[in-house]
């Protein structure tokens, strides 16, 4: 590539203009992480808020670690990479990450007898648990696009076995920051009770 370096110099009637050549490692662009949304529903149901509350409390789900909460997201995060081999060195020359995210929710079995106030009470409590749990849902799709961006910037390395060692390396670190992340959240916001997710 050839670049003008410096403005032209002036010599009788002759004009002189510096050119330097530039060789330049362009990282591969990295698409965006394919997203994958999906919601796990269970019902409840009451005629109150403090029946619809029991409800929730006999029916809500556990987590990994055996703990109930109202709701709680999952996800998983995969990457792909490509490698490009010349002059004794490989690189990367292409990198896709996906992310699949599932939401255990809880959803209100309506019936004709169900007040409007319970209803309304409910949907309310919906919406801000739901801010809350795409909170987590937003952590992995950042850390998705930390992982595209950090293994296309990678520099070439003498062996394709050691660049996808420090690829993986770098996507499981910033993996373990993501669950910490979440870990952190929930205890700032109290699982979204900060955020206004708490019923009644």
């Amino acid at each position: 590539m050839l670049i003008d370096v410096g403005p032209p110099e002036q010599d009788g009637n002759e004009m002189f203009v510096t050119f330097a050549t530039v060789m330049l490692t362009v990282a591969p662009a990295a698409a965006e992480p394919k997203v994958t949304e999906s919601f796990n529903y269970y019902d409840v149901s009451g005629s109150t808020v403090q029946e619809l509350r029991a409800d929730l409390n006999r029916k809500r789900p556990t987590d990994k670690d055996g703990k109930h909460f109202d709701a709680f997201t999952r996800w998983y995060i995969r990457w792909h990479y490509d490698y490009q081999t010349g002059s004794n060195q490989c690189a990367i020359a292409s990198v896709s990450t996906t992310v699949n995210v599932t939401i255990t929710f809880p959803r209100l079995s309506e019936t004709a007898d169900t007040p409007g106030a319970v209803n309304q009470a409910f949907a309310d409590y919906r919406q801000k648990l739901l801010l809350h749990e795409k909170g987590h849902a937003q952590n992995a799709i950042d850390t998705a696009k930390r992982i595209d961006d950090g293994i296309a910037a990678l520099r070439p390395l003498g062996t394709c076995a050691g660049l996808g060692q420090a690829a993986n390396s770098l996507g499981y670190s910033l993996i373990e920051a993501a669950n910490q992340w979440d870990i952190d959240y929930d205890r700032r916001t109290r699982h979204g009770a900060t955020q206004g997710a708490r019923f009644p």
